[in-house]
């Protein structure tokens, strides 16, 4: 009879162990038993023993959850919105100071645009790489209201490209002037080279050529005015 109630015993235990909840693995369980002792009538005595109400649950620990919140959020914070646009003003407020600089930048990181700041732009600009890139100023209803200028003297033009693989180039709202003067040579305001590009409603003018486009390359102009003296004006055109 004994060794029957012993075998019940390690049961009950048994089932209080399956039956708890545990995170918190440095927990432990235990089931100590009770003896409780009568007496009957006829003399006999017998021992009855129950599990103590002491037994440890376990407890799922939170630190698994809070090393999945850590997780999350440094993955989160690390994600971070590739850059659509480059901006360019004078008065060093923008990324950059000078258009050149702001599209070579643009190209090598294929950022699609380069927004320049109203202002007038002593530079040149020579075109290294082959991405797709817009530039633009200001809206304006009219090349006569643009507000950014880029204006320089350059035999080899104010704006020229150094590759012919360049493709999808826009001017947008720009004013392009080349300042030279010396007759018979092209010295365009905009020197093209490359497919597809697009100047919309810029002024190109220049003491040679207002646009040469070298190669077999394509250049769509719109809404734009040309303006050449050169011995080349065959080659150019003057009107809106």
């Amino acid at each position: 009879m004994r060794s029957l109630l012993i075998g019940v015993v390690g049961l009950i235990g048994l089932a209080t162990a399956q039956s708890g909840t545990s995170t918190d693995l440095s927990g432990s369980s235990s089931v100590q038993p009770s003896t409780t002792s009568s007496s009957s009538s006829d003399g006999s005595s017998s021992t009855t023993s129950s599990p103590s109400s002491s037994a440890t649950t376990f407890s799922l620990s939170s630190s698994v959850s809070s090393v999945t919140t850590s997780t999350t959020s440094s993955t989160a914070a690390s994600g971070t919105n590739k850059a659509t646009a480059l901006t360019v003003a004078l008065d060093g407020s923008a990324e950059f100071t000078a258009i050149n600089a702001a599209i070579a930048a643009a190209q090598n990181r294929a950022i699609p645009t380069v927004s320049v700041q109203a202002g007038t732009y002593s530079e040149t600009v020579v075109i290294q790489g082959t991405q797709t890139v817009t530039i633009a100023g200001p809206t304006a209803s009219s090349f006569a209201n643009n507000q950014v200028k880029i204006v320089a003297e350059a035999t080899t033009g104010v704006v020229s490209f150094n590759t012919q693989k360049s493709s999808g180039v826009v001017f947008r709202n720009v004013n392009i002037t080349n300042t030279i003067s010396v007759a018979g040579t092209k010295a365009p305001a905009f020197y093209a080279s490359g497919s597809n590009m697009l100047l919309d409603t810029v002024a190109l003018v220049s003491g040679g050529l207002g646009v040469y486009q070298a190669g077999l390359g394509t250049t769509l102009i719109t809404n734009s005015y040309i303006e050449g003296i050169s011995s080349y004006s065959n080659a150019s055109l003057n009107g809106r």
